[in-house]
């Protein structure tokens, strides 16, 4: 028992020498500094606007026409050019499975696998796969040969 009592002890002691070292030593400046803090007394001033809620936008004067026909702007049509071949690939090579010969290709920083009649873009089919080669016809029916890409003995 007096074991228990003179630890009890000596934890308040250290209690009581800790907090007169606390209140005694140059204590750090505040974090906030009351003495700058305006207090006004009396209501808020209302909010200058919802901040949750859109901006209205002024909607734009309407524009008065003079009643009749509309006269007819001549219409130029752009004759239709097919687009051009645009497609940037990479032939990585080829894997012969199941009696199909199936394409790695890279595009886009994917590397993607298609057999001859696959689309590999919207427009652009591939016509052929062999080991050495690529076929894509374009959406204007132009047709391109990529050659494998990489190592080569």
């Amino acid at each position: 028992m007096a074991s228990r009592s003179t630890t009890a002890a000596v934890l308040v002691l250290g209690g009581a020498l800790g907090l007169l070292a606390a209140q005694s030593a140059d204590a750090p400046k505040p974090l906030v500094r009351k003495d700058l803090l305006v207090l006004r007394s009396g209501e808020p001033p209302p909010p200058i606007r919802d901040i949750f809620r859109p901006r209205a936008a002024a909607a734009a004067p309407a524009v008065r026409r003079p009643a009749g026909p509309a006269p007819a702007a001549p219409v130029v049509l752009a004759p239709e050019t097919p687009p051009a071949f645009t497609l940037s690939i990479s032939y990585l090579g080829s894997i012969k499975a199941g009696g199909r010969t199936i394409g790695l290709v890279l595009r886009g920083g994917q590397t993607l696998d298609v057999a001859e009649g696959d689309t590999i873009s919207p427009g652009y089919k591939v016509v052929s796969v062999t080991a050495e080669a690529i076929v894509i016809q374009g959406p204007s029916g132009e047709r391109r040969t990529f050659t494998k890409q990489g190592d080569r003995p």
